[in-house]
Order: C-alpha cells, then sequence, then structure tokens
C-alpha cells in the first residue's frame, strides 16, 4: 500500500532575453492557463529576472516576495491548497505574468512509448457514458515529442480542460485514464501526456544514470543527436532530455509507465534499466523512494521476428514483474488481452490502469489488481502456490485442450504441463511423471492463455519460480 505522497508542485518561470538585460517573463506551456497543480502539498515557484530584481508571487489569498540572485535566478514557496480551488497565478516584477484558471487536484504522468496506442483523432469517442461527458474538472497537456542532445529547459503546448476541446493528439489511453479516475475520484484531474511511439526504455533514462551501466559508457562518451523528425529510433537519454527534463520537479500525484515492445529480445538489460528509470525520476522529483509508479505489462501476442528466439514476451514480462521489488510499484497485468481492441477499449485497459491507481495510491477498496505469486509451501510432488490479491478466491478456466497453463520442470530440465487445482486463494500443481520438481511456470508463453483469475474477474500475473528440493 502506498504512503501518502507529499511532493511540491513545482511551477516553472523562465524568461526570455533582450539585448539590454532580462525582460518580459515567459512560461513554458506546460505552465499555462487552465492548468492543474498538486493539491495538499507546498507549491514552489521559481524562475529568472534581472540580478537583484524584486519578484511577487500571488495565488489563492497568498502573497510571497523574494529577490532575484546575481544570476537572475528566484524562488518562492507558497502553502499547499486544498481540492479544487481555482484562481489566478501572478508573477509580477517589472512585468507581470497572469495565469488563469489555475486548480488543486491530482496530477498523473503518463509516459512512455506507443503502448500508449493510437492518438484520439484515430478513434471515435463516446460521449454517451456519464464519466464521457465533457467537464472543466479534466485537463490535458500533451508534451510535443523532442528528442535532444542535452537536457532541455522549456516545451511547448498548453493545457487543455475537456469541456473546451478535446485534446485529439493525446493517447487514447491517457485520455481515458483520465475520463475515468476523475469521474471516480470526484476531484480536478491533470493529464500529462507524455509518450514517444517506438522508443526504447534507455532513451528514457538520464545520461547521468545511464552511464552507471557499463554497456552504455562508451556510446553515451559521444554526444547524443537530436533525433527530431528523424528517421531512426531516439538514441539513448534523448528523450529524456527532450521531453522529461523540462517536466522535472511539476507536481504529480503518480508516474503510469506503458512500454517495453521496443526492448523485446532484450529482456536481461530491461530487467537492470527499469529500475535505474524508476529511481532516476523518483530522485529527479526529489520523492526517492515514494513517488508512486503504476506501469502496465505486456499483453499476450503471437508476434515474434523471424529466427527470433522464444518466449521473447514472457522474458520481458518477467523483467517487468521484477520492478515491484522497489516498493511504491504497481503493475497492472493485460495477459488475458491478446489484441489492439481489448486494450483500446475504454472498458478494458483504461479501466483497469485506473482501478490499480485507485487500490494503491487511494486504498479504494471497491477496486483491484490481478493476483500475484506470493509464495509457496511443497509436500512431496505436490506445490502448493500462494497468492495476494485473491482475498475472495481464484477462479481456474482450463483453456483449449484442457490446459492449465501451469507448467512443471523435472530435475532434469524437463517441461510438463501440470494438472491444478485452486483451494480458496491458493492452487495446488503437480504432474505425476515428476517426483521432484525444480521449477514451476505460469502462462510462461508469449501468446499467453490467461486462465487464473481471482473472483473480481482479473488476470493472475505470469512467473516461473524454483523449487528448493
Amino acid at each position: 500500500m502506498s504512503v501518502p505522497l507529499k511532493i511540491a508542485s513545482l511551477i516553472f518561470v523562465l524568461t526570455l532575453s533582450e539585448p539590454r538585460a532580462l525582460a518580459l517573463v515567459k512560461l513554458p506551456g506546460v505552465f499555462s492557463d487552465h492548468m492543474v497543480v498538486q493539491r495538499d502539498v507546498p507549491i514552489k515557484v521559481w524562475g529568472t529576472a534581472k540580478p537583484a530584481e524584486k519578484i511577487t508571487v500571488s495565488f489563492a489569498s497568498q502573497k510571497v516576495n523574494c529577490v532575484a540572485n546575481k544570476h537572475g535566478n528566484w524562488n518562492a514557496v507558497l502553502e499547499e491548497i486544498q481540492t479544487g480551488h481555482a484562481g489566478e497565478l501572478k508573477i509580477q516584477g517589472e512585468n507581470t505574468v497572469v495565469i488563469k484558471d489555475v486548480v488543486a487536484g491530482d496530477v498523473f504522468l503518463c509516459a512512455g512509448q506507443s503502448e500508449f496506442m493510437s492518438t484520439l483523432k484515430h478513434m471515435a469517442l463516446n460521449n454517451s457514458a456519464g464519466k464521457d461527458q465533457p467537464n472543466n474538472k479534466l485537463r490535458i497537456f500533451v508534451v510535443p515529442k523532442r528528442a535532444s542532445a542535452i537536457p532541455l529547459g522549456t516545451l511547448a503546448g498548453s493545457w487543455i480542460a475537456s469541456d473546451q476541446a478535446v485534446p485529439l493528439d493525446c493517447s487514447a489511453l491517457s485520455y481515458r485514464l483520465g475520463r475515468d479516475l476523475q469521474y471516480n475520484l470526484k476531484v480536478p484531474v491533470g493529464v500529462i501526456d507524455c509518450t514517444y511511439d517506438d522508443t526504447p526504455i534507455a532513451a528514457w533514462i538520464s545520461k547521468d544514470r545511464l552511464m552507471q551501466v557499463d554497456s552504455f559508457k562508451a556510446l553515451l562518451a559521444d554526444p547524443v543527436a537530436d533525433t527530431t523528425g528523424g528517421a531512426g529510433k531516439p538514441k539513448p537519454t534523448s528523450v529524456y532530455n527532450g521531453m522529461i527534463a523540462p517536466l522535472i520537479g511539476y507536481g504529480v500525484k503518480s508516474v503510469c509507465w506503458y512500454q517495453g515492445f521496443s526492448d523485446l529480445g532484450f529482456a536481461s538489460s530491461y530487467r537492470k534499466l527499469l529500475p535505474i528509470l524508476i529511481r532516476d525520476w523518483r530522485g529527479r522529483w526529489s520523492q526517492e523512494p515514494e513517488l508512486p509508479f503504476v506501469y502496465v505489462q505486456l499483453p499476450s501476442s503471437t508476434f515474434r521476428p523471424v529466427k527470433a528466439p522464444t518466449n521473447w514476451w514472457a522474458e520481458i514480462r518477467d523483467a517487468q514483474a521484477s520492478a515491484l521489488a522497489l516498493g511504491s510499484t504497481t503493475m497492472v497485468v493485460t495477459n488475458d488481452y491478446a489484441d489492439d481492441r481489448q486494450l483500446q477499449n475504454k472498458t478494458g485497459l483504461p479501466s483497469r490502469l485506473a482501478a490499480a491507481i485507485r487500490h494503491s495510491l487511494y486504498e479504494d477498496k471497491t477496486a483491484l489488481v490481478g493476483p500475484q505469486f506470493e509464495s509457496y509451501g511443497n509436500e512431496s510432488s505436490k506445490i502448493l502456490l500462494r497468492f495476494k490479491h485473491a482475498d475472495k478466491g481464484l477462479v481456474l478456466t482450463h483453456g483449449k485442450d484442457d490446459i492449465s497453463g501451469f507448467e512443471i520442470v523435472d530435475i532434469k530440465g524437463r517441461v510438463f504441463p501440470a494438472e491444478a487445482m485452486v483451494v480458496e486463494s491458493h492452487v495446488v500443481v503437480w504432474n505425476a511423471q515428476v517426483v521432484n520438481p525444480i521449477e514451476v511456470r505460469y502462462d510462461w508463453k508469449d501468446a499467453a492463455h490467461a486462465t487464473l483469475f481471482n473472483r473480481e474477474n482479473l488476470p493472475a500475473a505470469p512467473f516461473k519460480i524454483s523449487i528448493r528440493l
């Protein structure tokens, strides 16, 4: 269960230089009208101005004064505000900038690659359901896709309140996740859609952290090319530089991560890099280890390049699951989804991801995640498997050819299909031909069968465990 989050909502205020000195304050797009600031935490405001210039920041009946240092940098901290407050944020120096219709709520950073699926302009929206009705309490910011050789400090764009327009360049999953959360939480929700197609995980990690991995040291010794508009995949650190660096510090309730397809075939590397990314971002946001990460495990798939080894998808799913050991992490299982239509359906993955967030961050007893292997016990040739998130029991639905999805490996390394029987929130597995099993697997296939569910109809995560003889 996640610890209540206390992170500062950070508002960057930057300026443009003119021949005489720094002049009019200029704000990056993410700090624009209709923005959502993270509720119930201190709000830090900083920026640049002329050296020794006096700055006044006003918001929510508060007024804070500060003075720019010799380099023109200044910062001010406002007290936290409660849910739903709407008003203007005013920054006054030699000129004044006013940001209108600022509200306090919960902000979610949705980041990753093309697994966030099609943009809204490629999909028909159904506005008939209550939670799909336009409302002013859902605001979206779409981060422009940008790869850069160096960390950037600004980015274009602006917040859009969903009662004003539908952000057609927003990913369908990010948008529908925001819809579901706002409808259920009854608070203003801000969604920062930060996605880039066909990007490997290394592109999303800072150079400092990635340099700690031996296999990247030589590559990062040379400058990282800016691949904006290029035909190739963004290089290591380049998406972090262009899309994450300008956001660092902006107050968020949680990171929602969905990525992995571009790392198929490199599961051993991914097993190292996903925890590095999580620690990297938590450190940058000064919220290590509390900043929650809710991420989506790759679904079932029959896709496999010619001559590719078997179990590509199984291996990367297992690498993703290993990040649960970090704490303040929640994994959404999708091995029962086998095509884009299931993933994109608003009652499918968006609803499941939102339920996982409500369960882990808000202690919502009506929302759950799928069963996860917890421990085992063995008696002779039978193995008792224990699961968490299965308080109401488990259901085993045998698939094609009456298979259970479970397998047992004998001492010679031979793999046998296993008999399986559910006992409340446990599963007993065995095979009459295997006296001393050394390994138990569940759904250890690229095209998973997803036969084990909890009573809430959420699929169990695939796993592979060694058994001590």
